[in-house]
């Protein structure tokens, strides 16, 4: 899994023929663990039409052997904003799930603290027209990750039913957080 992820975020880097640019934004790499991570200013981004979030996380909480993300856009949580779409490969098995008016777009799967020391999931997601004032916000996301329990790989979608311009996005997890050394980078696209 994790050479399938690495070619495609070493085919989409700045240089690689034919491909928009890509040009690195912003980088946190948490000193401690957290239960988000928010990128702001995003409307400073003028040159970029999409954005793309690349990431390597691993989950705080030792006892679901996996972590996942919520995220959300311009600080907008609850009700019937957002919707998503999801693949999901674990073990042998897959399935799939969709739902609409929910709270945030759900994606992911990285490992949890109770795995081996040094497991980090992966994964990279695009922000399509983020600045747009005249469609909704889409997502599209590929994440992976592996341990002695499990193998997943998610292909996940999801809508923000806004015409507003993106200006933050918040990532958080959906148990206790983020261990310290999980990374994650902004990136524009041109």
């Amino acid at each position: 899994m994790s050479f399938v992820l690495l070619g495609i975020l070493n085919s989409q880097a700045a240089g690689a023929g034919g491909l928009a640019a890509y040009d690195l934004l912003e980088t946190q790499t948490l000193a401690s663990s957290a239960s988000s991570v928010t990128f702001t200013g995003l409307d400073s981004y003028t040159d970029y039409k999409h954005l793309q979030i690349r990431y390597t996380l691993r989950g705080v909480d030792n006892s679901a052997n996996l972590d996942l993300i919520k995220w959300t856009f311009n600080s907008t949580s609850g009700g019937s904003a957002y919707a998503y779409h999801r693949l999901r490969g674990y073990n042998s098995t897959v399935s799939s799930s969709a739902s609409s008016s929910e709270s945030y777009i759900y994606s992911g799967v990285f490992p949890d603290d109770g795995q081996p020391a040094g497991m980090f999931g992966a994964g990279v997601a695009d922000i399509l027209d983020f600045s747009s004032t005249s469609k909704n916000t889409t997502l599209r996301s590929f994440e992976g990750g592996i341990s002695p329990s499990f193998t997943s790989v998610y292909f996940s979608s999801g809508l923000y039913n806004s015409t507003d311009a993106i200006t933050s996005i918040t990532m958080t997890s959906t148990y206790s957080g983020w261990v310290a050394n999980s990374r994650i980078s902004l990136y524009g696209v041109k």
